[in-house]
């Protein structure tokens, strides 16, 4: 039994050939296949990935950049039965797959299974990942599944997401009955340091990863898995105090008669908010970071709910490297009207 690699890329030439280099290594006797997916990169991360033995695709217009667009690019190329998805900057542990692939085969009510990710960076959200060992709700980080339970929800990430992609697969694999495991082992590792919080807030920016939640509640609405998702999204609560806090402000500075008075107040609340970001953070950069986040995801989420969406099973318009008479283009999207593995198999 064979397995599909997909790494994710985004501007990551850095590191792209190691990931690469690893996903090869642990191929299960070297057979199966790695498929890189870039989501738009100017730097020279094309150039160092087409160097290697690997099928390299990037998003086409008129595709725009989504991160969950990452995995169902990939999904759509790959050929195997079995399906690891990690990102740019990971080195997968070389003796992973043979384990999980013999794990999923002996529990056959399991879609999808990972382990520890080693690593120095901080979460996009301000939270510590979930680490815990044995049933979980999403394969934070990147993991294994099996081919057999996505294509039973007819596709992998939704690509009009911008964040929580993996929160979307992880319910929608459960609300159908599949299972999702965590090993106490290692399944991969993060190549570089933990970025400084300014610039994974100017990433978060640049990427529009705060829409993503108002994207994910927009995508479950109406779904009968909608109240389960509100559960596993413990973050609405913090949003709910930001929007408290940025309607009482509103409030105070329009109906007070002294605007210092009023701007005051503010300033002490949002103090307030601050300390307590920075005690549950544990430090004053993750901290400030953290509540500038939540902020953000506040205001988002609106937006991101109302923001037009594609039909998540459409073929993503893209082009192999290498192959120029191989992008997919508007009219074949257009015509497929929804993704279906007979016509993806006929354009690989």
């Amino acid at each position: 039994m064979t397995v599909s690699i997909i790494i994710k890329t985004l501007n990551d030439e850095k590191r792209i050939g190691r990931a690469i280099e690893c996903a090869l290594a642990a191929l299960p006797e070297g057979q199966g296949e790695v498929i890189v997916t870039d989501l738009g990169s100017r730097d020279e991360t094309i150039r160092i990935a087409s160097s290697y033995p690997v099928r390299v695709v990037q998003i086409a217009r008129p595709a725009r950049f989504r991160s969950g667009a990452g995995s169902q690019l990939g999904y759509q190329y790959a050929r195997h039965e079995f399906v690891c998805v990690i990102e740019g900057d990971m080195d997968l542990d070389p003796d992973f797959l043979v384990e999980g692939i013999a794990f999923l085969e002996r529990h056959r009510h399991t879609g999808g299974v990972t382990g520890r990710i080693e690593t120095a960076t901080t979460s996009g959200a301000g939270f510590t990942p979930d680490t815990r060992i044995g049933s979980v709700e999403r394969l934070a980080g990147g993991g294994l599944y099996r081919r057999r339970a996505i294509d039973a929800i007819d596709y992998m990430a939704d690509r009009n997401l911008h964040g929580y992609e993996e929160l979307n697969l992880g319910i929608r694999l459960r609300s159908s009955g599949w299972k999702l495991h965590r090993l106490d082992r290692r399944f991969a590792r993060h190549q570089g340091e933990g970025a400084r919080s300014r610039d994974l807030l100017l990433e978060q920016m640049r990427t529009k990863e705060p829409f993503g939640m108002g994207e994910l509640l927009r995508a479950a609405s109406g779904k009968p898995y909608f109240t389960r998702l509100l559960r596993d999204l413990p973050e609405l609560k913090m949003l709910a105090l930001a929007w408290a806090f940025i309607l009482i402000s509103a409030a105070l500075i329009a109906f007070l008669p002294s605007l210092a008075f009023s701007s005051a107040v503010v300033a002490a609340g949002l103090a307030l908010i601050a300390v307590a970001s920075i005690h549950h953070a544990g430090g004053v950069k993750t901290g400030i970071y953290a509540m500038l986040i939540r902020f953000l995801q506040a205001v988002a989420l609106p937006v991101g709910y109302l923001t037009p969406r594609r039909n998540p099973r459409s073929w993503i318009e893209s082009r192999i490297v290498g192959e120029p008479d191989a992008e997919v283009s508007r009219d074949a999207d257009e015509k497929m009207q929804a993704y279906r593995p007979e016509i993806v198999k006929s354009a690989r």
